[in-house]
């Protein structure tokens, strides 16, 4: 309920922060008036539809309008996975100071937006910690590309357990490889925060040691971390506890009643991807596989 709130708190400071930056930007190329009447009534309906249609269509003629749009359709209520759309959109926004159509030259020029990491930031893990995939490596990369290797790791690590792709996925850094006798000093730190109880660290070890990334592979291990963390609430404890238990691997046997216990406590998170007719189809055994 914490992590539902503060997530809550965080949507509504990124409606108050993108109408602000709409009201700094220069002034958009404006729209036909009966046509820019007709978005602005859809995009005040208060449905999500509603809201999404107007920014895409805002952001179409490179109208910064679209922004404000975007933070409605991500708000509104009751909630459901579509939400995600309008929070991925606002993090693609923000991280790369443009709108979609900023480089073409058939439509009206692109204002000059300033990129904000910090908003972006927000907007993609909203939009991950509500199970949206493609945020898990979107966020990987802009972590990446800021030079933090240690997130980007992490949600590399997430991607690659949603995925199952194999442990040996170039996806995944070379650098936390194991190194002679020792562990790589990214992996070490994972350690040492999840021994000091961090949840989010857990999880992280959890994903390193269910596929064999930097350690040796102890699926067992991994889902005593992955539980660990989701008892404390983390959705991403939950869910991959969910997968593992559905899935199985060595040393953990296939259990779809302890998982449909796990997916359910992630999905009364609005961790979309668990409700039962997405981890219906995650558990199901892969076409051909590298590692399991």
């Amino acid at each position: 309920m914490q992590h539902r709130n503060g997530r809550n708190a965080a949507l509504a400071a990124l409606i108050c922060l993108g109408l602000a930056a709409c009201q700094t930007l220069p002034p958009p190329s404006p729209l036909p008036p009966a046509q820019q009447q007709s978005l602005e009534q859809r995009g005040t309906d208060g449905s999500f539809e509603g809201a999404f249609d107007t920014a895409e269509t805002f952001e179409r003629f490179n109208d910064p309008r679209a922004i404000a749009y975007y933070e409605r359709a991500a708000a509104v209520t009751p909630w459901t996975f579509h939400n995600t759309k309008a929070e991925k959109a606002l993090g693609r926004i923000w991280i790369s100071g443009t709108l979609r159509y900023a480089d073409s030259p058939h439509i009206n020029p692109a204002p000059v937006l300033r990129a904000s990491w910090r908003r972006g930031e927000r907007a993609y893990l909203a939009a991950a910690y509500h199970g949206n995939p493609y945020a898990f490596y979107e966020l990987a990369k802009a972590y990446r590309q800021r030079g933090d290797a240690q997130q980007a790791l992490r949600w590399d690590l997430r991607g690659m357990i949603y995925q199952r792709y194999p442990s040996s996925s170039s996806r995944l850094p070379d650098a936390v490889a194991a190194q002679g006798d020792s562990v790589h000093p990214l992996v070490a730190q994972i350690q040492r925060r999840a021994e000091r109880g961090d949840a989010e660290a857990q999880v992280d070890l959890g994903a390193l040691l269910e596929k064999g990334v930097g350690l040796p592979r102890d699926p067992a291990r991994a889902l005593q971390l992955y539980q660990r963390a989701g008892e404390k609430g983390n959705v991403f404890g939950q869910y991959f506890a969910g997968l593992l238990l559905g899935r199985s691997a060595p040393g953990v046997e296939k259990n779809p009643d302890a998982a449909a216990a796990w997916f359910a406590k992630a999905e009364a998170q609005q961790f979309y991807i668990a409700a039962p007719s997405y981890w219906r189809e995650a558990i199901k055994p892969p076409f051909f596989s590298f590692s399991e």
